[in-house]
């Protein structure tokens, strides 16, 4: 009874642990917060689902339990997980309800598949902020199928004959109850009840000397038998230890075996210098989008031993997910080293790779923090490691960065800024602006853009190049572009006869409610949808044609119209026009300009208009400051003109006034000045 409560804790301590280590995770927090949630999701969990030991399953839930991913054995899931496995969103309530340093809530539970052991945690930084909200969190499920071959090695690994799983108790062997999130069985573990022995003592009953010395025999054998189980409970205790603490695919240290090492070594230096390197392979994506998760994993493993064989022999190497590294080193402040481990480590892996008969190129960016003496503590230095890092990432490939006090500084004016948004959105406090576009031939107003515009309680005007970025690295764009859609649709409504046009996120075209929420604030204002223009920016189309495909198709089944942004700023193509089916085309403002300074500018404006004009998409050109510029495009082809030529972005009852009130005029040459 003993090793199998054994076996049972060791199980979930190991899932636990596993979810702890990938959930509590800063980079994890970020990018689950980013357009790259599921990329980098699938890639760090759902691809592993196909051989890791300890899950065959990943699951990644927004807040409202909805699935990001949802993975089993490396390939996607074809059953919602609510309907795949019971009591789900108990457990996801279960994960959120608990604090960063209560246990990670691990049980078992019935699945399409059979019965399972299933963990959750809620994916948030290391050190979690003590004002959010952990209804807000995205969760991360991990679970295993308790299969003959697990049943298996639980009973080899344990020492328990005759281990079975079954769906109810067996009278006359003992049993193991396996119970869900809310304590109802799933299934029990059974095994044999007979005591070793007993035939034996049978046989000699008749010989009281005999069974005196059996029972000798007998004792000595149990006591064998007591110390091959706990040398066996021992081994699998070890055995458990090094996977909770070991990366799968690398065989280095994982994140939680860092931390440990981090903290083991802060215990016992007194006059050395601990140094946290945080390593991010540049290019290592493309390789991955080009070759497939197959040669990615095989890379990785590559500049493992890359990493192993040129770093000093006391270096503490670490994967911790992805395509990251850590490297911890101890350094005499005394003495100043041949070369710099940042440098050693971009000198290692510069150099080109052979995976598969192919020749790879990729290279790192390094972040780097130091605690004098150990005195700095393991959070937080791990906390300035992945700041620095983010800084090299930010400057470009191959960069060192090492932390410094005045990073904070930067941190926290975007933590007040991010905290005053916030505030902001809740209240309702984003005004929208909208810029009007005229008609290229009759003059006449025939569309407005809206604009969000941001002014902080102080007064301080925040321009849309800072707060939409900020918006969408702190999981507050979905916020702030149902926020402007509703207020623009709002005033849009009194102005019959010109389309609206607002410019998503490539983020919100990522959530699967985005469109419900478009066609439901339609519904709410009343508001024709085919007078509503939604305009994307080429990156999303390169970045995720997928999710674009299937949000534009939503889009335009509403009725509603789709226009590509900024056309010519970037690489969209041909293909691209005709695949997703645009309904407008805007010139890039980029395009406008050169009229002013490039001799070639005008035939490179006017062969654009004519691919547009050719697949029967009308032109919108922006950022119109001259007439001579309006004059040239009209001359182009193009069908709406926009710019501060006609007017600045006034706010709606200007707007009203301007082109609809009484008395009014229609025309942009009398509208110059607004």
């Amino acid at each position: 009874m003993h090793a199998t409560a054994g076996a049972l804790q060791s199980l979930r301590k190991q899932l636990g642990a596993t979810l702890r280590d990938n959930a509590y995770w800063d980079d994890a927090f970020e990018q689950i917060n980013s357009d790259a949630r599921v990329d980098w999701t699938v890639e760090n969990w759902g691809s592993t689902t196909a051989d890791y030991p300890l899950y065959d399953t990943a699951i990644v839930v927004d807040s409202h339990n909805l699935p990001v991913i949802a993975y089993r054995n490396g390939m996607p899931m074809d059953v919602p997980p609510g309907q795949f496995f019971t009591s789900f969103e108990p457990l996801l309530n279960a994960a959120r309800r608990a604090g960063s340093s209560d246990p990670v809530p691990v049980h078992f539970a019935h699945s399409s598949a059979g019965t399972a052991l299933i963990g959750a945690a809620a994916i948030q930084p290391f050190e979690r902020d003590p004002f959010s909200k952990p209804e807000d969190f995205y969760v991360l499920v991990f679970a295993k199928h308790i299969t003959p071959q697990v049943v298996a090695e639980i009973s080899e690994s344990f020492n328990i004959a005759g281990l079975s799983l079954d769906a109810y108790p067996i009278p006359g062997r003992l049993e193991a109850m396996l119970t869900d999130v809310v304590g109802n069985r799933v299934a029990v573990f059974t095994w044999p009840s007979e005591a070793p022995g007993t035939k034996s003592y049978a046989m000699v009953k008749g010989d009281l000397q005999a069974a005196g010395a059996v029972l000798a025999l007998f004792l000595c054998g149990i006591g064998a038998a007591g110390a091959i189980t706990v040398r066996n409970l021992k081994a699998s205790e070890s055995r458990s230890r090094y996977k909770a603490l070991h990366d799968a695919l690398t065989g280095l240290l994982n994140r939680a075996g860092l931390l440990e090492s981090i903290a083991s070594t802060s215990a016992n230096s007194n006059d050395v210098d601990i140094k946290l390197h945080f390593i991010d392979l540049d290019g290592f994506k493309a390789v991955n989008d080009a070759w497939g998760h197959s040669v990615g994993d095989d890379l990785i493993v590559a500049v493992a031993h890359r990493l192993t064989d040129a770093l000093p022999e006391n270096a503490v190497i670490a994967r911790l997910g992805g395509d990251e590294f850590g490297v911890v080193t101890i350094e005499n402040p005394l003495l100043l080293p041949t070369l710099d481990v940042g440098q050693q480590i971009q000198v290692a892996l510069a150099t080109v790779f052979e995976i598969g008969g192919r020749t790879i190129e990729i290279g790192a960016s390094v972040g780097v923090a130091i605690s004098p003496s150990g005195e700095v503590e393991t959070g937080e230095l791990i906390r300035r490691a992945d700041i620095a890092l983010y800084r090299a990432k930010d400057i470009g490939r191959g960069v060192i960065v090492e932390f410094e006090d005045s990073f904070d500084d930067d941190t926290n004016r975007q933590a007040a800024l991010e905290a005053q948004l916030r505030t902001t959105l809740t209240n309702g406090g984003i005004d929208v602006s909208f810029q009007p576009l005229i008609d290229a031939r009759s003059g006449a107003i025939c569309g407005v853009e809206a604009l969000a515009r941001w002014v902080t309680e102080g007064g301080d005007r925040i321009g849309p190049d800072v707060f939409i970025p900020l918006a969408e690295r702190s999981g507050l764009i979905d916020l702030l572009g149902m926020q402007v859609l509703k207020k623009s649709l709002e005033a849009a409504a009194s102005w019959p006869g010109i389309s609206l046009a607002v410019n998503v996120s490539p983020l919100q075209l990522k959530n699967p409610r985005f469109v419900k929420q478009v066609t439901d604030a339609l519904a709410l204002a009343r508001f024709d949808p085919s007078r509503l223009s939604i305009e994307l920016t080429e990156g999303v189309l390169i970045s995720n044609p997928g999710q674009a495909r299937r949000a534009i198709d939503g889009l335009k089944a509403a009725g509603i119209k789709i226009a590509l942004d900024d056309f010519g700023s970037g690489f969209a193509s041909i293909g691209t026009l005709r695949q997703f089916g645009f309904d407008r085309m805007k010139v890039d403002r980029s395009l406008i300009v050169a009229l002013d300074h490039d001799q070639n500018a005008g035939a490179v404006l006017h062969a654009t208009i004519a691919l547009a004009n050719s697949l029967d998409i009308p032109v919108t050109a922006e950022g119109i400051e001259t007439e001579a510029q309006a004059q040239v495009l009209r001359v182009s082809g193009c069908e709406a003109l926009q710019g501060y030529l006609f007017s600045k972005p006034i706010s709606a009852e200007q707007l009203t006034d301007a082109y609809f009130a009484s008395g009014g005029c229609d025309r942009h040459e009398d509208q110059s000045a607004a």
